[in-house]
C-alpha cells in the first residue's frame, strides 16, 4: 500500500519535477518524511525487514559521507539507490556467513581456491560499483524531467504505470514512453 502523500509534496516542482525539491524551512518534516518513504520501501522488498530502519541509518550516513546534500535535485533517487545495494549487500554478506557456517567435509580443504578465497569484495570491486551508481545518478539527472518522474515513480515509488499517468496527468503511452527512453538512456550510458 502506497502512503498517502500531500498535494505539495507530489506536485511537480518549478526546477525540473516531483524529485527535484530542497527540504522546506528547518528540513526536518521532509528528511521524516524521506526517511519514512526509504523504509517502507524496503520493507516492501523484504516484506517486513526488521533491519530497514537501520539500513536507512546507513544510507544518510554514505549519502552524508560523500559529499552529497540533501537539496540536490537527485537526493532523493540516490538515497533509494544506497539503501537497496546497502540491503542488497547484507541480503549476500548473510549468504555467505551461511555458506561458511554451513559444516564442510575435511577433505573440502583440498579443493584450493574455495577453502583459502576470501568472499570480501576487494577494493577495486566497490570502486566500480560506486562508479557506476555515480554514472547511473548523472544520466538520471540528465533526463528530461517528466522522463525522470515517470522513471523514478516506477523504479523508486513501485507505482504502476496508470498509477504514474494519474500522477503525471499523462497517459499511460506516453509514461511507457518515458520508461522506455530513460532505460534506453541508462543502457547506453553502461554501454559506453
Amino acid at each position: 500500500m502506497i502512503p498517502s502523500r500531500s498535494p505539495r509534496r507530489d506536485a511537480p516542482s518549478a526546477g525540473g519535477g516531483v524529485f527535484a525539491r530542497a527540504p522546506q524551512g528547518s528540513g526536518a518534516g521532509e528528511i521524516e518524511r524521506l526517511r519514512a518513504d526509504l523504509i517502507a520501501y524496503l520493507q516492501r522488498k523484504t516484506r517486513g525487514d526488521a533491519d530497514a530502519e537501520d539500513l536507512v541509518q546507513e544510507a544518510f550516513v554514505r549519502f552524508h559521507r560523500a559529499g552529497h546534500d540533501l537539496g540536490a535535485a537527485d537526493a532523493r533517487p540516490l538515497l533509494f539507490v544506497i539503501a537497496r545495494n546497502l540491503q542488497l549487500d547484507r541480503w549476500k554478506a548473510a549468504g555467505r556467513e551461511t555458506a561458511r557456517r554451513s559444516p564442510h567435509d575435511i577433505n573440502d580443504l583440498v579443493d584450493g581456491p574455495r577453502a583459502i578465497a576470501s568472499e570480501t569484495p576487494d577494493a577495486e570491486d566497490g570502486l566500480i560499483r560506486r562508479q557506476n551508481l555515480a554514472a547511473a545518478a548523472a544520466v538520471i539527472r540528465a533526463l528530461p524531467p517528466r522522463t525522470r518522474d515517470a522513471f523514478l515513480l516506477h523504479r523508486f515509488e513501485n507505482l504502476t504505470y496508470r498509477q504514474i499517468a494519474g500522477r503525471l496527468g499523462v497517459s499511460v503511452s506516453m509514461v511507457e514512453k518515458h520508461i522506455a527512453e530513460a532505460l534506453r538512456q541508462l543502457k547506453k550510458s553502461r554501454d559506453d
